[in-house]
């Protein structure tokens, strides 16, 4: 049973009083169907703009998004998304339709062309509620299925040529070529598989990628990667996603011929995504970590894979496929950081994780733990291999560092360079440098002798200490000079005289 909300129930009913027809359409339809409460709603009428206008004259109107023939409506604080019938939007070229069943067609998948109203009911022209019915007690998921049309072509039978008609559903693809990703994004996002039909009409028309524009392309790869089910997605369709990266065709197959891998090298990046935290920096890096392995892989005498140099290689990949699809720079540079890095040794001891926060900063550091994490996990069919707990023993350790505000860098002492100089701990910058170097090292193995009293004590009582250091090295060199003195006076008498030996 579907049940609307109380402001789109009023828009739908100002549309009908002014007499027209007005249907929610579209994916709000399909998500009500199956028990979810939609935020978003879209609203399709037989009237024209003006007319949408002058109905909603006492409501706050928006025409944002006017160029693809929507008035944005605000009904009680809900934003709904009103348009009349539309054959085509290309751009920002909006062709209008005579009918709901036209409008209906032209949004690519069955489960999406579906429309509703509490007078008429469910408008289901091609039976997309099947598609989203799972079959209890099996293992069929919801299906993904392309809207076509029954077209007329001429077949050779026999030599003679023969009118035959066939359910085309190459159109779906063609006037959006973006779609060739929707659907395998569903399929990321829930429980979706794609049905075999539009399956070898994705296959047949992946020259529509071609036309697609690099933002639309990049928009569904960063929903398909951050999907719940991205692994089997990107595993299941990687006959279609190397139309838009070729990069990873190499990978398809490519045994990495190693006691530490049981996977082939896109089946462990599919499986490293899967595992890895849902952040576009760390799940795109995940998909691009190891492209790089096939041009760099070569066999030792025992038969082993080794892959010197991926790292940089990958990082060049990725890089490039970034620039094709226009990536925000900052995303960009993050990726491209973690790709090159991600196979560095991330120490478990908390003296020397502390180094290591020091010179990347805490989070560049987190977010390299989890790629490392993710990466780990994704080599073999063990879910929790030791390199994976070794490695989240660390990532415990870091945030304990940073939740607990632990000392981990030398302006973190509770102490400064210019105090100790004011209380004539250090005679000179140099000396105060030395003290603070010294200080720092001890609470980086003593966490809690960060205090500022406590500091200034152990700091008094190095200058003692190191007075009376410097003062028996003092005695030391003068008991030397004194010995040296006193041999010198002695003169060469005082030297033993050899004569020979006298003849008995």
């Amino acid at each position: 049973m579907i049940i609307l909300p109380q402001q789109v129930t009023e828009a739908l009913d100002i549309l009908e009083n002014s007499g027209f027809e007005a249907y929610v359409v579209g994916e709000c339809v399909k998500e009500m169907i199956l028990g979810h409460s939609p935020q978003d709603f879209d609203i399709v009428t037989n009237a024209e703009i003006n007319d949408i206008l002058f109905a909603f004259r006492d409501y706050r109107i928006s025409d944002e998004g006017m160029n693809k023939g929507e008035i944005m409506v605000t009904v009680l604080g809900m934003v709904i998304a009103v348009s009349p019938y539309r054959r085509e939007v290309v751009g920002q070229r909006v062709m209008y339709a005579p009918d709901l069943e036209t409008d209906l067609a032209r949004r690519g998948f069955t489960m999406n062309a579906m429309a509703y109203s509490p007078k008429t009911g469910l408008i289901d022209p091609y039976d997309g509620k099947s598609a989203l019915e799972k079959i209890a007690d099996s293992d069929e998921m919801k299906k993904v299925v392309a809207i076509g049309e029954n077209v007329t072509v001429n077949v050779k039978q026999g030599g003679k040529p023969v009118a035959q008609t066939i359910y085309d559903m190459s159109k779906s693809f063609s006037m959006c070529p973006s779609r060739l990703l929707e659907a395998i994004r569903y399929c990321a996002e829930d429980e979706y598989e794609i049905e075999e039909q539009t399956r070898n009409c994705m296959r047949a028309n992946v020259a529509c990628f071609d036309y697609a524009d690099s933002d639309s392309i990049r928009e569904e790869l960063q929903r398909i990667v951050m999907g719940k089910f991205a692994a089997r997605a990107l595993e299941q369709n990687a006959d279609i996603l190397k139309y838009i990266l070729p990069e990873i065709e190499p990978c398809i197959g490519c045994n990495q011929c190693s006691p530490h891998h049981d996977f082939d090298v896109w089946t462990h990046i599919c499986k490293a995504v899967g595992y890895s935290l849902p952040e576009p920096s760390i799940r795109f890096a995940m998909l691009f970590h190891d492209l790089g392995k096939p041009d760099c892989m070569s066999l030792d005498k025992n038969g082993r894979g080794h892959f010197k140099g991926h790292g940089e290689r990958s990082r060049l990949l990725a890089e490039s496929i970034m620039r094709r699809l226009d990536f925000p720079k900052n995303l960009s540079s993050e990726i491209s950081w973690l790709v090159f890095h991600h196979d560095v040794k991330i120490p478990a001891e908390r003296k020397e994780l502390k180094a290591l926060i020091r010179e990347l900063g805490p989070q560049d550091l987190k977010d390299l733990l989890q790629c490392e994490i993710a990466d780990s996990r994704a080599r073999k069919t063990d879910s929790e291999p030791p390199q994976a707990q070794v490695l989240r023993k660390s990532l415990e350790n870091l945030n304990e560092i940073v939740s607990t505000g632990e000392c981990y860098d030398i302006s973190q002492l509770a102490v400064t360079k210019r105090e100790l100089l004011e209380r004539r701990l250090a005679r000179n910058d140099h000396e105060a440098d030395e003290l603070m170097n010294a200080l720092f090292e001890i609470v980086l193995d003593k966490p809690s002798f960060n205090n500022r009293l406590m500091l200034i004590d152990i700091a008094e009582k190095s200058k003692h200490k190191l007075e009376e250091i410097q003062a028996e090295k003092r005695r030391a060199e003068e008991e030397i000079a004194k010995l040296e003195r006193e041999r010198k006076a002695k003169g060469r008498r005082a030297e033993p005289i050899f004569t020979k030996k006298k003849k008995l």
